[in-house]
Protein backbone atom coordinates (compact mmCIF):
# COMPACT_ATOMS: atom_id res chain seq x y z
CA UNK A 1 0.00 0.00 0.00
CA UNK A 2 1.44 2.79 -1.02
CA UNK A 3 0.00 5.97 1.09
CA UNK A 4 1.76 9.65 1.15
CA UNK A 5 1.30 11.73 3.78
CA UNK A 6 1.82 15.34 3.40
CA UNK A 7 1.68 17.62 6.16
CA UNK A 8 -0.03 20.70 5.95
CA UNK A 9 2.65 23.98 6.13
CA UNK A 10 2.36 26.52 7.62
CA UNK A 11 2.88 29.92 6.43
CA UNK A 12 3.82 33.12 8.16
CA UNK A 13 0.64 35.51 7.17
CA UNK A 14 1.12 39.41 8.09
CA UNK A 15 -2.89 38.87 8.81
CA UNK A 16 -2.40 36.10 11.28
CA UNK A 17 0.44 37.52 12.80
CA UNK A 18 -1.54 40.73 13.52
CA UNK A 19 -4.60 39.24 14.67
CA UNK A 20 -2.64 37.43 17.31
CA UNK A 21 -1.29 40.39 18.41
CA UNK A 22 -4.26 42.20 18.30
CA UNK A 23 -5.94 39.32 20.58
CA UNK A 24 -3.31 39.96 22.70
CA UNK A 25 -2.56 43.42 22.57
CA UNK A 26 -2.74 43.70 26.25
CA UNK A 27 -0.31 41.42 27.50
CA UNK A 28 1.98 42.21 24.73
CA UNK A 29 1.76 46.04 25.60
CA UNK A 30 2.50 45.71 28.99
CA UNK A 31 5.15 43.56 28.59
CA UNK A 32 7.01 45.83 25.70
CA UNK A 33 6.26 49.08 28.07
CA UNK A 34 7.41 47.33 31.25
CA UNK A 35 10.57 46.82 29.01
CA UNK A 36 10.94 49.96 27.90
CA UNK A 37 10.86 51.57 31.61
CA UNK A 38 13.19 48.93 32.69
CA UNK A 39 16.05 49.75 29.51
CA UNK A 40 15.33 53.36 30.45
CA UNK A 41 16.04 53.13 34.04
CA UNK A 42 19.07 50.96 33.00
CA UNK A 43 20.62 53.73 30.96
CA UNK A 44 20.36 56.39 33.63
CA UNK A 45 22.22 54.03 36.02
CA UNK A 46 24.59 53.40 33.70
CA UNK A 47 27.93 55.41 33.97
CA UNK A 48 27.99 57.81 31.41
CA UNK A 49 31.27 58.08 29.36
CA UNK A 50 32.96 60.78 27.36
CA UNK A 51 35.25 60.78 24.24
CA UNK A 52 38.17 63.10 23.87
CA UNK A 53 39.97 63.07 20.28
CA UNK A 54 43.22 64.73 19.53
CA UNK A 55 43.65 65.00 15.98
CA UNK A 56 47.55 65.15 14.74
CA UNK A 57 49.91 64.20 11.99
CA UNK A 58 53.25 62.64 11.98
CA UNK A 59 55.66 65.84 11.82
CA UNK A 60 58.70 65.78 9.20
CA UNK A 61 61.29 64.38 11.24
CA UNK A 62 63.41 62.35 8.99
CA UNK A 63 66.71 62.87 9.12
CA UNK A 64 66.96 63.70 5.36
CA UNK A 65 70.08 62.47 4.72
CA UNK A 66 69.22 59.84 1.57
CA UNK A 67 71.22 62.22 -0.76
CA UNK A 68 73.89 61.85 1.38
CA UNK A 69 74.06 58.00 0.95
CA UNK A 70 75.98 57.45 -2.20
CA UNK A 71 78.76 59.65 -0.72
CA UNK A 72 79.37 57.55 2.47
CA UNK A 73 78.32 54.08 2.21
CA UNK A 74 78.35 52.33 5.43
CA UNK A 75 79.77 55.07 7.31
CA UNK A 76 76.08 56.30 8.11
CA UNK A 77 75.08 53.14 9.18
CA UNK A 78 78.17 53.12 11.53
CA UNK A 79 77.32 56.35 13.17
CA UNK A 80 73.86 54.84 13.69
CA UNK A 81 72.42 57.39 11.09
CA UNK A 82 68.82 56.28 9.46
CA UNK A 83 69.17 57.41 5.68
CA UNK A 84 65.61 55.55 4.74
CA UNK A 85 62.43 57.90 4.02
CA UNK A 86 60.02 59.84 6.56
CA UNK A 87 57.32 57.32 5.79
CA UNK A 88 59.15 54.43 7.88
CA UNK A 89 60.13 56.86 10.49
CA UNK A 90 56.51 58.15 10.81
CA UNK A 91 55.54 54.52 11.32
CA UNK A 92 58.06 54.08 14.35
CA UNK A 93 56.73 57.06 15.95
CA UNK A 94 53.08 56.11 16.17
CA UNK A 95 54.68 52.50 17.37
CA UNK A 96 56.02 53.74 20.38
CA UNK A 97 52.33 55.55 21.04
CA UNK A 98 51.15 52.27 21.02
CA UNK A 99 53.72 50.55 22.82
CA UNK A 100 53.40 48.80 26.14
CA UNK A 101 56.09 50.50 27.69
CA UNK A 102 55.25 54.11 26.94
CA UNK A 103 51.62 53.33 28.26
CA UNK A 104 52.73 51.87 31.12
CA UNK A 105 54.95 54.53 31.52
CA UNK A 106 52.01 56.98 31.27
CA UNK A 107 50.06 55.12 33.75
CA UNK A 108 52.66 55.40 36.14
CA UNK A 109 53.33 59.10 35.69
CA UNK A 110 49.64 59.79 36.38
CA UNK A 111 48.65 57.41 38.60
CA UNK A 112 46.02 55.78 36.84
CA UNK A 113 46.38 51.69 38.14
CA UNK A 114 43.68 53.70 41.13
CA UNK A 115 41.38 54.99 38.65
CA UNK A 116 40.92 52.43 36.04
CA UNK A 117 40.45 50.00 39.04
CA UNK A 118 38.55 51.97 41.10
CA UNK A 119 36.02 49.20 42.56
CA UNK A 120 39.12 47.38 43.56
CA UNK A 121 40.57 50.65 45.20
CA UNK A 122 39.43 51.95 48.73
CA UNK A 123 40.37 55.31 48.61
CA UNK A 124 39.87 55.92 52.70
CA UNK A 125 42.47 53.70 53.37
CA UNK A 126 44.41 53.74 50.59
CA UNK A 127 44.50 50.24 49.42
CA UNK A 128 43.47 47.55 47.17
CA UNK A 129 40.76 45.09 48.24
CA UNK A 130 42.41 41.99 47.55
CA UNK A 131 44.83 41.30 45.50
CA UNK A 132 46.49 44.32 43.53
CA UNK A 133 46.14 44.43 40.05
CA UNK A 134 49.86 43.86 37.82
CA UNK A 135 50.64 47.13 35.39
CA UNK A 136 50.53 44.28 32.61
CA UNK A 137 46.18 44.64 33.93
CA UNK A 138 46.56 48.25 33.87
CA UNK A 139 48.40 48.93 30.49
CA UNK A 140 45.71 45.84 28.74
CA UNK A 141 42.90 47.81 30.14
CA UNK A 142 43.72 50.77 29.24
CA UNK A 143 44.38 50.04 25.62
CA UNK A 144 41.17 47.78 25.21
CA UNK A 145 38.56 50.43 27.12
CA UNK A 146 40.13 54.08 27.37
CA UNK A 147 42.56 54.66 24.17
CA UNK A 148 41.94 54.16 20.73
CA UNK A 149 44.09 55.39 17.75
CA UNK A 150 43.35 54.94 14.23
CA UNK A 151 45.03 56.11 11.52
CA UNK A 152 43.99 56.93 8.00
CA UNK A 153 46.74 55.68 5.72
CA UNK A 154 46.01 57.68 2.48
CA UNK A 155 46.16 61.32 4.42
CA UNK A 156 48.37 60.19 7.38
CA UNK A 157 45.97 61.76 10.07
CA UNK A 158 45.88 60.26 12.90
CA UNK A 159 43.35 60.43 16.11
CA UNK A 160 43.81 59.34 19.23
CA UNK A 161 40.84 59.33 21.67
CA UNK A 162 40.32 58.79 25.41
CA UNK A 163 36.88 57.34 26.52
CA UNK A 164 36.39 58.19 30.28
CA UNK A 165 33.41 58.57 32.52
CA UNK A 166 35.77 62.22 34.02
CA UNK A 167 34.99 64.06 30.80
CA UNK A 168 37.73 66.91 32.36
CA UNK A 169 40.11 63.80 32.61
CA UNK A 170 39.68 62.41 29.60
CA UNK A 171 41.12 65.64 28.01
CA UNK A 172 43.68 66.33 30.02
CA UNK A 173 45.04 62.31 29.63
CA UNK A 174 44.55 62.74 25.39
CA UNK A 175 46.82 65.93 25.32
CA UNK A 176 49.19 64.95 27.81
CA UNK A 177 49.58 61.50 25.58
CA UNK A 178 50.59 62.99 22.73
CA UNK A 179 52.72 65.74 24.27
CA UNK A 180 54.65 63.14 26.56
CA UNK A 181 55.11 60.65 23.77
CA UNK A 182 56.43 63.48 21.61
CA UNK A 183 58.67 65.11 24.53
CA UNK A 184 60.19 61.42 24.48
CA UNK A 185 61.20 61.01 21.24
CA UNK A 186 62.64 64.28 21.07
CA UNK A 187 64.93 63.19 23.68
CA UNK A 188 65.38 59.96 21.99
CA UNK A 189 66.88 61.65 19.02
CA UNK A 190 68.55 63.77 20.58
CA UNK A 191 70.59 61.18 22.45
CA UNK A 192 70.82 59.55 19.06
CA UNK A 193 72.00 62.69 16.94
CA UNK A 194 74.66 63.25 19.69
CA UNK A 195 75.98 59.88 19.73
CA UNK A 196 76.48 60.36 15.79
CA UNK A 197 78.07 63.77 16.25
CA UNK A 198 80.30 62.14 18.78
CA UNK A 199 81.33 59.55 15.97
CA UNK A 200 81.96 61.60 13.07
CA UNK A 201 83.95 64.08 14.59
CA UNK A 202 85.83 61.07 15.56
CA UNK A 203 86.09 59.39 11.97
CA UNK A 204 86.93 63.34 10.53
CA UNK A 205 89.62 63.51 12.62
CA UNK A 206 91.38 60.28 11.63
CA UNK A 207 90.54 59.95 7.84
CA UNK A 208 93.01 61.75 5.32
CA UNK A 209 90.72 61.18 2.33
CA UNK A 210 89.37 64.34 1.40
CA UNK A 211 86.44 62.91 -0.35
CA UNK A 212 85.28 61.35 2.65
CA UNK A 213 86.26 64.14 5.09
CA UNK A 214 83.92 66.19 2.81
CA UNK A 215 81.01 64.28 2.97
CA UNK A 216 81.40 63.11 6.81
CA UNK A 217 81.51 67.08 6.77
CA UNK A 218 78.30 67.65 5.11
CA UNK A 219 76.81 64.78 7.15
CA UNK A 220 77.76 66.77 10.30
CA UNK A 221 76.23 70.18 9.25
CA UNK A 222 73.15 67.89 8.65
CA UNK A 223 73.03 66.55 11.91
CA UNK A 224 73.61 69.67 13.92
CA UNK A 225 70.76 71.26 11.68
CA UNK A 226 68.76 68.44 12.65
CA UNK A 227 69.75 68.79 16.41
CA UNK A 228 69.07 72.02 16.46
CA UNK A 229 65.78 70.99 15.38
CA UNK A 230 64.94 68.46 17.68
CA UNK A 231 65.81 71.03 20.69
CA UNK A 232 63.86 73.99 19.35
CA UNK A 233 60.75 72.70 17.82
CA UNK A 234 57.30 73.13 19.27
CA UNK A 235 56.08 69.77 17.60
CA UNK A 236 59.08 66.93 17.29
CA UNK A 237 57.30 63.99 16.51
CA UNK A 238 53.54 64.97 16.28
CA UNK A 239 52.00 68.12 14.50
CA UNK A 240 48.71 68.78 16.60
CA UNK A 241 45.37 69.53 14.37
CA UNK A 242 42.63 69.78 16.73
CA UNK A 243 43.56 69.55 20.70
CA UNK A 244 41.22 67.54 22.46
CA UNK A 245 38.74 70.10 24.46
CA UNK A 246 36.59 69.24 27.50
CA UNK A 247 33.28 67.66 26.12
CA UNK A 248 29.78 69.42 27.02
CA UNK A 249 28.26 66.97 29.64
CA UNK A 250 25.56 66.09 27.39
CA UNK A 251 27.76 64.98 24.57
CA UNK A 252 28.25 61.70 25.99
CA UNK A 253 29.83 59.27 23.81
CA UNK A 254 27.67 56.16 25.73
CA UNK A 255 25.03 55.24 27.52
CA UNK A 256 23.11 55.50 23.74
CA UNK A 257 19.47 56.36 25.94
CA UNK A 258 16.91 56.21 22.85
CA UNK A 259 18.62 52.99 21.87
CA UNK A 260 18.56 51.46 24.71
CA UNK A 261 14.70 52.22 25.41
CA UNK A 262 13.98 51.00 21.78
CA UNK A 263 15.93 47.67 22.59
CA UNK A 264 13.87 47.27 25.83
CA UNK A 265 10.68 47.86 24.17
CA UNK A 266 11.53 45.12 21.16
CA UNK A 267 12.57 42.64 24.25
CA UNK A 268 9.27 43.32 25.84
CA UNK A 269 7.72 42.72 22.60
CA UNK A 270 9.01 39.33 22.37
CA UNK A 271 8.82 38.41 25.58
CA UNK A 272 5.15 39.35 25.35
CA UNK A 273 4.59 37.51 21.88
CA UNK A 274 6.47 34.30 23.69
CA UNK A 275 4.44 34.64 26.52
CA UNK A 276 0.88 34.85 24.94
CA UNK A 277 2.03 32.27 22.21
CA UNK A 278 2.78 30.37 25.33
CA UNK A 279 -0.90 30.71 27.01
CA UNK A 280 -2.52 30.03 23.79
CA UNK A 281 -0.71 26.74 23.17
CA UNK A 282 -1.99 25.41 26.89
CA UNK A 283 -5.04 26.72 26.33
CA UNK A 284 -5.24 24.66 23.07
CA UNK A 285 -3.97 21.62 25.14
CA UNK A 286 -6.62 21.47 27.72
CA UNK A 287 -9.46 22.38 25.01
CA UNK A 288 -8.36 19.44 23.29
Amino acid sequence: MNESTEFPRREISLARMWSFVWRNIALIATCSIVGAIAAGALSFALTPMYRSEVVFSPADSSSGLSDLGGQLGGLAALAGINLGGSGKKSDEMLEYLRSRAFTAQFIQRHGLVPILFAKRWDAKRGQWRGEPPTMAEAVSKFNLKVRQIAEDRRTGIVTVAIIWSDRVAAAQWANALIAEADDALRQRAIAELTRSLDYLKAESAETTVVEVRSAVYKLMETELKNAMLARTRDAYAFKILDPAVVRDPKDRDSPNKPLIVFLGFVFGFLVGGIWARSRQHRAQRHAA
